[in-house]
């Protein structure tokens, strides 16, 4: 194995680890979360492949083993935040030449505000949908309880969109700039990893 390979496995075990530990941190307090931004983090730092293996692995682990309810016990809505995550993820490494190279700015906040606000309601309205589709719902009762569970989403939905405007690009440019693992591995501007490159 050579020194980047164990690096990559390192780092993705370092971001994983993260993800437990501030979802963890967090999961006693209602509606507030920061896995979200880890697992975006994680697509615009490690990439498109990497960064889903990252927030799907991560989101499986913190929902299997939540103090509060394991996701075990219900397969659809576990599914369906692991959908979620790896499309937070996959947004993460669509937008990352954004990210990284974005300043404090009216603009810049709108784009990483509405990301967040919008990744969130995604992730909400997967999860909400999740119990009555798999129950097998009519459409109108489906819609019914996504529209009545978004009442209960709006703490999240702001916290979301603060987190993305305030500490998001902030955290993923200091740790790019920090660790040259990162822009050794994927430079901005370049969309594949190296490692899969050959």
């Amino acid at each position: 194995m050579d020194r980047q390979n164990s690096r990559l496995i390192a780092f993705s075990g370092i971001f994983i680890a993260l993800l437990l530990g501030v979802g963890y941190a967090l999961a006693f307090v209602p509606n507030v979360e920061l896995l979200t931004a880890m697992v975006f983090m994680s697509g615009v730092l490690m990439g498109f492949k990497r960064g889903i293996i990252i927030g799907v692995v991560g989101e499986f682990l913190f929902s299997a083993l939540n103090p509060m309810g394991s996701g075990l016990l219900f397969p659809p809505m576990l599914i369906a935040q692991l959908i979620a995550m790896a499309i937070v993820s996959f947004s993460g490494a669509l937008t990352r030449n954004y990210v990284l190279r974005c300043k404090r700015g009216i603009i810049s906040a709108i784009i990483m505000g509405g990301i967040g606000l919008l990744l969130t309601l995604f992730y909400d309205i997967l999860v909400s949908a999740a119990f009555p589709v798999s129950a097998g719902f009519s459409f109108r009762e489906v819609v019914g309880t996504i529209i009545a569970g978004l009442a209960f989403s709006i703490v999240h939905l702001i916290g979301n969109t603060l987190v993305f405007i305030l500490l998001v690009p902030i955290a993923a440019q200091q740790v790019y700039r920090a660790i040259p693992f990162f822009s050794e591995f994927l430079p901005i501007n370049t969309s594949i990893e190296k490692s899969d490159a050959h």
